[in-house]
């Protein structure tokens, strides 16, 4: 949990920053961008990530992308095959390609590197012969189509917010039922005493789920805006025939009113903000404000340091020490780094709030956080977005792939294998089939992927369509939490790590910075994010440790002790 809120802040801080730069970043053309090629990436970046829980890796995906997308046209336009048809033809490849990756490793032990790596090379050479090295695509024929499954709209942002909110609700509602009744008839708590500190704390704790419920509904008021007003949905067309079933093309239509309702509320709810900052303190004032006065006056100094920022940012190149060639520089180098100590001067205050109020201080930060950024959100387009189809594919594949991670016994057995191999073995897990499997899903996501990047791209050239999204894919996975030593990782951080690294090179084309540093930057924020996650992993480790070791009696420095007798 703590790596996703990780990798989460990132992304927060990676979009709030460019957002202060330009801001053709919140432009509504660049979000939807953004949503289209973060589900993208997203979707491959799961499939590698299952491979390397298991502690191997796929350097093949790129290739497989290029091969699928140089079939699927050629299938469907030069050949005339069926849709279903070809997109049976390119699955069932993707499946042999994973298939044949898993049996090389298992059965001949051969090293995963090794194998992928000639895979990289085979592929992309085949996809090249089989086209003699000349350009696909799709043309005109699908755009009503097929095509729509890369390019259409299915829906908005506001009506996915809903959705969140009504699985929000529920769950935060399950949770208030499981509680209540876990809870005894007259049992007054830890503390019956009413004279006791712990029981006037505990008379202004807010229970956590009620939070939630309260968050869960405000999304579903801010989504269900969008339809206040009155809409239609019209029916027409066909979107794709797979056999005898034909999946029909629809569109909505919405009255103009309700277009912006969404936007609005979400700004609004920035007034939410109001109950949490008035709650907060009275809630840290049982244990003392003292200990709080630290981090808010960083808090106070970095926010004034983040408002000077934004002024340097319209001021004319002229103003800027050492001429016009530094403005650029200037003007990144303050936005990020004031928002950087704004943020950890919040997650210091956050953390010493919880330290020194225990949960009483949970729930008001919770519906401070929540109200802050959906008045953060409702400043940009996102409430009229809307939703571009492969996000709502990456949702299922996403949601998939969390089940069967989580909740299967396979997904188990995957965590397990990735952990240590001969220990799985020996404890009854087919660990063959296990890394067979993990290759066949990844190669199965490629193919996936292979077949929506074809279609939004809707020109393929064989010999660079899909270079490097390989890297990007493990980089996504690696980012969102995924050990490579194997036995770790969540699909949430994958899709999040996907998202980190399609903002990072949208934001380095946006803010000026020389496209040649592009993977330069990247590679750094990638550095910089893993050797951070494995900073703080030895410090919680020897928090771990030293703990333990007072809960034991024992000193937390034994040779300083035995000086000290000596």
């Amino acid at each position: 949990m703590n790596k996703i809120l990780g990798i989460l802040l990132l992304l927060v801080f990676v979009c709030v920053g460019t957002t202060l730069l330009t801001e053709k970043f919140v432009g509504s053309t660049n979000v939807e961008q953004l949503l289209r090629y973060s589900a993208e990436y997203g979707i491959i970046g799961i499939g590698v990530g299952l491979v390397i829980i298991t502690g191997g890796i796929d350097l093949s995906i790129g290739s497989v992308i290029g091969l699928v997308g140089c079939l699927l046209p050629m299938l469907l336009v030069d050949h005339g095959w069926s849709v279903p048809a070809s997109l049976a033809a390119v699955m069932l490849l993707s499946l042999v390609i994973g298939l044949t990756h898993g049996l090389l490793i298992t059965r001949m032990r051969l090293q995963p590197f090794i194998v992928t790596l000639c895979g990289l090379l085979v592929y992309r050479g085949l996809a090249r012969w089989i086209t003699s090295d000349q350009t696909k695509g799709f043309g005109s024929d699908f755009n009503d189509s097929l095509r729509l499954l890369a390019i259409g709209k299915p829906c908005s942002v506001a009506f996915l917010a809903m959705l969140a909110g009504v699985g929000v609700t529920v769950w935060s509602g399950g949770q208030l039922w499981r509680l209540r009744q876990n809870s005894q008839p007259g049992d007054r708590g830890p503390s019956a005493d009413p004279g006791t500190q712990d029981n006037q704390r505990s008379t202004f704790t807010l229970p956590v789920p009620w939070i939630g419920v309260l968050v869960g509904l405000l999304l579903v008021v801010i989504g269900s805006s969008r339809f206040w007003f009155g809409y239609r949905i019209d029916i027409g067309g066909t979107l794709i025939t797979l056999g005898p079933i034909a999946i029909p093309g629809w569109s909505t239509t919405v009255a103009e009113r309700g277009l912006a309702m969404p936007k609005q509320l979400m700004s609004l709810s920035g007034w939410g903000v109001l109950p949490g900052v008035l709650i907060l303190p009275g809630v840290l004032s049982l244990r003392g404000i003292k200990p709080m006065l630290l981090p808010l006056a960083a808090l106070g100094v970095a926010a004034g340091l983040v408002w000077a920022a934004t002024g340097l940012v319209d001021q004319p190149e002229d103003w800027f020490w050492w001429g016009k060639n530094w403005a650029r520089t200037w003007r990144i180098v303050s936005v990020f780094s004031s928002l950087g100590l704004l943020m950890a001067s919040l997650a210091w205050f956050g953390r010493r709030a919880v330290r020194v109020a225990g949960e009483a201080a949970i729930a008001p930060l919770v519906l401070t956080s929540v109200c802050a950024v959906l008045w953060l959100l409702g400043q940009t387009p996102l409430g009229q977005t809307l939703v571009p189809a492969p996000l709502v594919v990456l949702m299922l594949v996403a949601a998939t792939a969390a089940v069967f991670l989580n909740q299967t016994i396979y997904g188990r057995y995957l965590l397990a294998l990735g952990n240590n191999e001969e220990a799985a073995r020996f404890s009854g897990i087919n660990t063959d089939r296990m890394v067979i499997l993990a290759y066949v899903l990844c190669s199965l996501a490629a193919g996936l992927g292979g077949i929506l990047f074809a279609l939004d791209t809707n020109s393929i050239q064989p010999s660079s369509h899909g270079n490097f999204y390989e890297l990007y894919a493990i980089a996504a996975a690696v980012l969102g939490g995924c050990s490579l030593r194997g036995g770790e990782g969540t699909v949430l951080g994958v899709v999040i790590g996907a998202a980190v690294m399609r903002v990072l090179y949208n934001s380095i084309n946006l803010i000026g910075i020389p496209s040649q540093l592009e993977f330069a930057i990247i590679g750094l924020v990638i550095l910089l994010g893993v050797i951070a996650d494995e900073v703080v992993k030895r410090i919680a480790s020897q928090h771990r440790q030293s703990r333990s070791k007072i809960e034991a009696g024992q000193p937390r420095n034994p040779k300083r002790q035995r000086g000290t007798n000596r």
